[in-house]
């Protein structure tokens, strides 16, 4: 019959070395909200980052549009919708228009905030106008986890972009 342990103090050591498995339990079950919290806002953010890239797309598209084939301001306002809804129709918080049509959705609010066509600013003449148009959209965002400090779980994603071109060349 052979020993495990040669001498008493080669058992202590083994006994100073082994953990119980109720003290790795404690230890995961202090650690585990923590590590939930850490996965939860890492999920979060990515999705607000994705979010807010397409938003910032989508705008930029808007205006270099609306500046670039509208000559009034009632079109580039009916074409940036159009394209700032068709784009962003993947992020959370897209709600479709009336009748669910994508094109005029409700969310996310989108504003031209200026828009003009001149024959006399600088660079331009009759046949090829100078178009610049600023686009502004905003959404509402739902966040997956509730966060204290977020109220609703909401955080609102504003884009503004601004583009000028020669038009017809």
């Amino acid at each position: 019959m052979t020993r495990p342990f040669r001498t008493t103090q080669s058992r202590r050591r083994w006994l100073r070395h082994a953990s119980s498995p109720g003290q790795a339990l404690a230890e995961f079950a202090l650690l585990l909200p923590l590590l939930m919290a850490l996965t939860g806002a890492a999920i979060d953010f990515a999705r607000v980052y994705q979010a807010s890239i397409t938003l910032q797309t989508a705008t930029r598209n808007a205006a270099e549009y609306t500046a670039t084939r509208t000559a009034d301001r009632v079109t580039a306002e009916s074409e940036a919708q159009r394209i700032v809804c068709t784009e962003a129709q993947t992020i959370p918080g897209f709600v479709a228009g009336p009748g669910g049509s994508v094109a005029s959705c409700t969310s996310p609010t989108l504003t031209v905030s200026a828009f003009s066509v001149s024959a006399t600013a600088p660079g331009a003449s009759a046949t090829y106008p100078v178009g610049s148009s600023t686009v502004a959209a905003e959404l509402d965002f739902r966040t997956v986890i509730p966060w204290p400090w977020l109220p609703d779980s909401v955080w609102t994603i504003r884009a503004t972009q601004s583009y000028s071109i020669i038009q017809g060349r």
